[in-house]
């Protein structure tokens, strides 16, 4: 999903609710992709009433509530098949709403097809700022490198001079041993 440049989750009007797969993938595999998501209730021309394509509606909009964490829905086209264009269309206000209710599902539809027809300008978009990321990353992961390796750096000096101090140190009993015409095991004592 990350790579796609366009991600259309289609829902029929028989079954606008989510299921537990649609539910998963909203949660899991879609979270942070809301810029190239497009919700579409498809086939919204095969209502008969009205109030059936509210019922449909509203309950795709309370089912996605529940999984989307934002404070307000993003837009959910409604689209149908294309139509032909009639020429018997009733005449009067019911002929009038019926082809301007077409009208907004044409619209509609053509909004969506515009935005996949837009997929290879934002390709190049999102492969920019993928490339960009990565940049981000690997800056980081070199900084974090940088920092072991300087670490590591001073605590290997750290323990080769406290090592050479000790030698020093008991090169330096053994001399003072010498020159004082002492015993050799109070040198070791010394440096132990």
């Amino acid at each position: 999903a990350e790579r796609a440049d366009v991600i259309l989750l289609f829902f029929d009007p028989d079954k606008p609710g989510t299921t537990g797969e649609t539910l998963s993938i909203l949660t899991n595999s879609l979270s942070g992709l809301d810029h190239k998501l497009y919700i579409v209730l498809n086939k919204a021309d095969q209502f008969k009433k009205i109030h059936d394509f509210a019922r449909a509606y509203g309950s795709l909009c309370w089912n996605l509530s529940k999984v989307i964490p934002r404070k307000d829905l993003p837009r959910i086209y409604t689209m149908c098949l294309p139509v032909p264009k009639q020429a018997g269309l009733p005449e009067g206000a019911d002929g009038l709403s019926l082809a301007s209710g077409l009208a907004d599902l044409q619209q509609s539809r053509d909004d969506v097809v515009a935005e996949v027809r837009k997929a290879p300008k934002r390709r190049v978009d999102n492969m920019i700022t993928r490339l960009s990321d990565s940049v981000h990353l690997l800056h980081m992961h070199a900084m974090v490198l940088e920092n072991a390796r300087k670490q590591y750096s001073r605590q290997l000096w750290m323990g080769r001079s406290l090592v050479g101090l000790g030698v020093l140190a008991g090169v330096a009993g053994v001399a003072s041993t010498v020159s004082f015409g002492l015993p050799l095991n109070v040198a070791g004592g010394m440096a132990a």
